[in-house]
């Protein structure tokens, strides 16, 4: 049982280094989350690290909040998901919008698409203030997604909209759309925000009321949490936070700034005889993920992707 292999680190490109990235593929990463790469530059990353890696297949995710085109940046844009409440089908457009995002994103060599933004709001990422609408729209993306080849991530839980509401309050809308996705979710993310009326002292990522008493036991969410990515959470100290996290249920400590202390804080957690059989059961998660994601569709060459999904929204 190697811990390392809950972290995945960020890549960063023009920011991080290679070498680094390397080092930490053959430590035992999970994986990567990639920012800013071209379709090229991602393909060449992500080949080094598989053969870096003492296990040859790795997860690597596209930290997208509406479009792959954030992080692959010559990939075509889709419309946003408030777009898309403005189309006649929306069914159909959220269901090609997931589809060719998972083709695009498998084609450079991600396969683990953390989306979508579920929160009810009026302006992009989020598809609608209405939790049905929610619901619909972003269950078919998922759809979308799956049938296109790439794991899913929902989030941020328990949606920001709620963040000065009440629990009853969040009940009858926020938690609406988590509650109709639990079965169809690879992961759930919590937010970073602090919700006073849950717990006042902790971000969502970090507060064990929000993630195991509120989404485990509560709402009896049963499958994935994943952190929310840690270079982007605002943290001190990352190696205490990831280990605090893993207590609370998280099972993946995502895009630390050092995930080299983020994985020696989890090592000497384990030397001291905790979160052994967290891991064990996260490490037995991933292991389900790689084998969904290499028995699907086989990727298509990078321009053949990019063109389909260019034609497809031209129609629309």
């Amino acid at each position: 049982m190697k811990p390392a292999r809950i972290v995945f680190p960020g890549f960063w490109f023009g920011k991080s280094t290679l070498k680094e990235a390397q080092a930490l593929a053959r430590r035992g990463v999970g994986g990567f989350c990639l920012y800013g790469a071209t379709a090229k530059k991602a393909q060449d990353f992500i080949k080094r690290m598989q053969d870096a890696s003492p296990y040859g297949r790795l997860l690597f995710c596209a930290d997208m909040a509406d479009n792959l085109s954030e992080i692959v940046t010559d990939a075509p844009a889709l419309p946003s998901n408030a777009q898309i409440c403005q189309y006649d089908l929306p069914q159909d457009v959220a269901y090609r919008k997931g589809y060719l995002t998972a083709r695009m994103a498998l084609s450079v060599g991600i396969n683990w698409v953390l989306a979508p933004v579920i929160d009810l709001g009026y302006a992009a990422p989020a598809f609608s203030d209405e939790p049905l609408k929610v619901t619909q729209l972003a269950g078919d993306f998922v759809a979308g997604l799956s049938n296109g080849g790439a794991l899913n991530c929902v989030k941020y839980f328990p949606g920001v909209s709620g963040v000065l509401k009440t629990l009853a309050q969040l009940e009858d809308a926020e938690f609406m759309p988590y509650k109709h996705m639990f079965r169809r979710a690879d992961a759930i993310m919590p937010s970073d925000m602090t919700f006073p009326n849950i717990d006042g002292d902790n971000q969502a990522m970090l507060s064990d009321k929000v993630i195991q008493g509120l989404l485990k036991k509560r709402l009896n969410y049963k499958g994935c949490v994943v952190s929310f990515p840690l270079a982007k959470g605002h943290l001190k100290y990352e190696g205490p936070s990831a280990v605090k996290m893993l207590h609370s249920k998280v099972e993946n400590i995502l895009a630390p700034k050092d995930a080299n202390a983020v994985i020696d804080a989890v090592e000497r957690e384990v030397d001291k005889g905790f979160l052994v059989d967290e891991i064990i059961h996260a490490i037995s998660n991933h292991e389900m993920f790689l084998s969904k994601v290499f028995a699907g569709p086989e990727p298509l060459p990078v321009k053949e992707a990019f063109k389909l999904a260019e034609k497809d929204f031209e129609k629309k």
